[in-house]
């Protein structure tokens, strides 16, 4: 179990496992926009997990690229707090 999951339970860890995913398929879905303009999704959010105990969890863009790529970043990181972070 890592420390994540000990801190806020399981639900953080999934919780960056649909991001992950969901950000690889996007990544697949503008793979020649992005390789051309070198650019890595991987990098283009961020999320914070808070202080010992505090349950908080931050997440959000980190820079901007497209206007179409930038909401569906916005749209998979309220999508999966909404499905894995309601716990919390």
């Amino acid at each position: 179990m890592g420390l994540t999951e000990q801190l806020f339970g399981n639900g953080a860890e999934r919780f960056s496992d649909c991001v992950e995913i969901k950000i690889a398929e996007l990544n697949e879905k503008y793979k020649d926009f992005l390789s051309k303009e070198k650019i890595d999704l991987s990098t283009a959010y961020m999320i914070s997990f808070g202080q010992s105990g505090s349950g908080r969890v931050g997440f959000g863009r980190t820079q901007d690229i497209s206007p179409e790529i930038d909401s569906e970043i916005d749209k998979i990181l309220h999508e999966c707090a909404e499905k894995h972070l309601q716990k919390l």
